[in-house]
């Protein structure tokens, strides 16, 4: 549905993404992630025609973008991380406005507004002006204009950025319904807790090159046999349970709060029933133990060079 051939995109001496070749199958949500300046927001301009490569080939929805732009935009929605709205204009007449430069046909402009309005959560402020909304019925706003002319493929450049945990909630939710319906969503993103549960696969970018890509799923289960067990306590100091389990052969230690550790386990529920009866013996009084589960975070953390967005 979406595929990347080879692409590569100069800036005078500066080579913003060098060499991409990527596939992304039809109903696929796709995370793309990496630091700023990784090539991500390049990639996605390029992939909606906004930007010429420099050499390479791109299609979407199995049509060239370069060599038929004009067909390759009836299947491109996109939403810029920087995107202008027209804030004197009501919420439905931003959206027939769009409708009408979309061309799409007069007879169904009503009712496609109505159905995306429905999609965004939108009904109650059709009726009102653009600078009055908030930024989360404003990026909602955003996205029913980007999938307004029924677009195979959306492209979403940092679309939670800014936006209350609420209203992120809001936006996977609308994004989770688009994929049941068929949608192929690319998405670029440095808040990696956003994209677990929500993207099928990612691929991570450095420098302009694609270091990884693949399902979340394989990537995760990839990363090594260990655990990560999660120990959280009271009324002991952290050097104290740092030594014990260090007494106990456990290096492999970080520290994720004044009272919290993860601690990286090969064995098995006995070996950490005996870690936990140690601690409590050494008079550390344990009061949660949970299992860390691995996520796309873990994912970037061991493929990165950065280490942190």
């Amino acid at each position: 549905m979406i595929q990347f051939e080879s692409v590569r995109k100069e800036f005078g001496r500066f080579t913003a993404v060098g060499g991409l070749t990527l596939k992304i199958p039809q109903g696929e949500i796709f995370g793309l992630i990496g630091p700023n300046g990784a090539g991500k927001t390049t990639t996605i301009k390029m992939a909606c025609g906004l930007v010429a490569p420099t050499s390479g080939h791109i299609k979407v929805a199995n049509v060239d973008v370069q060599q038929m732009p004009e067909i390759s935009q009836q299947h491109i929605g996109y939403l810029s991380d920087i995107y202008a709205l027209y804030d004197d204009l009501r919420v439905w007449e931003y959206l027939d406005y769009f409708a009408n430069a979309y061309r799409m046909r007069k007879g169904e402009i009503a009712l496609r507004i109505r159905e995306v309005i429905d999609i965004a959560g939108l009904e109650a402020k059709e009726q009102e002006l653009i600078h009055g909304l908030s930024r989360g019925m404003k990026q909602r706003l955003g996205l029913a204009r980007a999938m307004l002319h029924r677009p195979k493929v959306l492209f979403l450049d940092e679309p939670a950025s800014g936006l209350d945990p609420k209203a992120r909630m809001t936006l996977r939710d609308i994004l989770q319904a688009l994929q049941r319906q068929g949608s192929t969503i690319l998405i670029s993103s440095h808040i990696l807790a956003e994209l677990d549960g929500l993207c099928t696969s990612i691929g991570i970018m450095e420098q302009g090159k694609l270091v990884k890509s693949g399902l979340v799923s394989a990537m995760v289960k990839g990363l090594d046999t260990e655990r990560l067990i999660q120990i959280r306590w009271i009324d002991a100091e952290l050097d104290h349970v740092l030594a014990v389990l260090s007494r106990l052969g456990y290096n492999g230690v970080s520290e994720t709060g004044k009272q919290e550790v993860r601690v990286q386990c090969h064995g098995t529920d006995d070996e950490v029933s005996a870690v936990l009866r140690t601690l409590v013996e050494q008079g550390v009084k344990v009061v949660s133990v949970s299992e860390h589960q691995r996520t796309v975070q873990d994912v970037y953390m061991k493929v990165s060079q950065h280490g942190v967005m």
